[in-house]
């Protein structure tokens, strides 16, 4: 038996998916299988070009390597050299602060000041968490929001939200403060 390879691997992973009879455990594992893949891109990608650096160093034709991996030889050289023509992607915007409109405790949590106030949005959400009390459940919160670097939180683990009908993600130290139970604080 021939060990499967990763593309392989990969692809069993998304027939288990499908084969998944609870929609609700199939949503939470497709999403995480996504975030992974997504986040993952970016190391492939400098594997693959790393590799594809040595076996042109060892002399391996453009020709052979365009051939043998089904892409244009252009593609091959720009892998060989490190060079990309995408841009890097922003960082993300995410929720990085939170108060409490409603209640007398009118305390930013989070890091209010981490994004200068001419580049940052505003909005609120009625926070009722599933499962979780705490001193935020029940509450309207404002939020800020706005491009910072990522928090380098596992991307099956972030709880998200909608904003202004955008959809964002919480940054982890504003998601330790939210989904806290009071007697866990």
């Amino acid at each position: 038996m021939t060990e499967k390879t990763p593309a392989q691997q990969l692809l069993d992973a998304i027939a288990a998916l499908e084969s998944t009879e609870d929609p609700e455990i199939r949503a939470m594992r497709g999403h995480a299988l996504q975030e992974v893949m997504r986040a993952s891109t970016p190391r492939v990608r400098a594997i693959t070009d790393g590799a594809v650096r040595e076996l042109r160093d060892a002399g391996s034709p453009l020709a052979d390597l365009s051939k043998r991996l089904g892409v244009s030889m252009a593609r091959v050289s720009q892998m060989a050299s490190g060079q990309r023509t995408s841009r890097p992607r922003p960082a993300p915007q995410m929720i990085y602060a939170f108060r409490m409109v409603d209640g007398d405790d009118q305390q930013w949590y989070g890091d209010a000041e981490v994004v200068p106030p001419a580049e940052f949005e505003t909005g609120y959400i009625d926070f009722d968490p599933s499962g979780v009390r705490n001193r935020f459940a029940g509450h309207r919160l404002e939020v800020r929001y706005g491009q910072v670097p990522d928090d380098g939180l596992n991307p099956a683990m972030h709880a998200y939200t909608t904003v202004n009908g955008r959809r964002l993600r919480v940054t982890a130290k504003l998601q330790e403060f939210l989904f806290t139970p009071d007697d866990q604080a």
